[in-house]
């Protein structure tokens, strides 16, 4: 029994220090405008609902209702022809079984949208009514704050938060920027980089010694995926770019003239050809 009871009280504590958003609802019933100003001035806002996981968790959250007034959610458009509209975020999420039978109609002025917490097929199901109608609020109160991330977006689900990271940091609260592994010293020069840690975006400079040629672009930038940008710079002796230089040049030099040769064979062959078919078609006139 006393085990029991501590269980209780663990459990109660976890549901009392839960993050993330949480549901409440009115007792008394307002038109839609209202509700939100009701929602807005004691929580955070009238309910959103982001799939259909927390569609089924708020209907379950609801006390059931045989008959209307049911409940506003936070989802309206202001005209006939407009996609329906998530305040807040801007969202069109409708799932594709959000709506009652025969729902929405479209009926004039049906701008604004109940959920159904009634037993049987049409429960957690959404109905197009005028904003003008009186119901019930349901409200959510968010969690997020401030400083629930440090370098990311706070997104919230049910009892629940994630910090959506910037690009170039990780961790549960997005407080740890991303690292590049370290570089090493490159023959014949030396590194020098910006910051204690090789994070996203630092930047490392390599430096060749007096009398060696730097043979890409001299600097790296740690990505937002922890790897450097671009190849490793190295240094080579001036002796060596310059024979590297000298070689380039004579492989383009035997690869032109290879390349005029067949040109020019080419061209010979298809004249040869040209001439003999001019003789023989001489030839025929004459015979002729």
């Amino acid at each position: 029994m006393k085990m029991m009871w501590m269980l209780i009280v663990v459990l109660g504590i976890l549901a009392e220090t839960s993050i993330g958003w949480k549901y409440h609802y009115s007792h008394t019933i307002m038109n839609w405008t209202q509700a939100r100003e009701w929602c807005q001035s004691k929580y955070t806002d009238m309910v959103v609902i982001q799939n259909q996981i927390e569609n089924d968790y708020l209907v379950s959250f609801l006390p059931n209702r045989n008959k209307s007034p049911y409940y506003w959610i936070g989802i309206t458009k202001n005209q006939k022809n407009e996609t329906w509209t998530w305040i807040g975020n801007n969202s069109t999420w409708i799932g594709e079984e959000s709506w009652a039978a025969n729902e929405p109609n479209n009926q004039s002025k049906e701008f604004c949208v109940e959920i159904y917490v009634k037993t049987g097929e049409n429960r957690g199901k959404w109905n197009d009514e005028k904003c003008a109608t009186r119901k019930f609020a349901v409200c959510y109160e968010a969690q997020c704050t401030a400083t629930s991330c440090d370098r990311g977006r706070c997104q919230e689900t049910i009892d629940n938060i994630t910090c959506l990271c910037e690009p170039g940091f990780k961790g549960n609260k997005c407080q740890t920027a991303v690292e590049c592994p370290p570089l090493s010293q490159p023959d014949d020069g030396h590194l020098n980089c910006s910051g204690e840690k090789l994070t996203f975006n630092s930047t490392c400079r390599f430096k060749c010694f007096p009398g060696f040629l730097m043979t890409s672009s001299q600097d790296v930038t740690c990505g937002v995926t922890g790897v450097w940008s671009g190849p490793r710079p190295y240094c080579t002796s001036y002796k060596q770019a310059l024979l590297a230089v000298v070689g380039c040049a004579a492989f383009l030099s035997f690869f032109c003239i290879c390349f005029c040769w067949m040109r020019h064979r080419k061209r010979k062959k298809v004249a040869q050809v040209r001439l003999a078919e001019e003789a023989t078609s001489a030839s025929t006139e004459a015979q002729g």
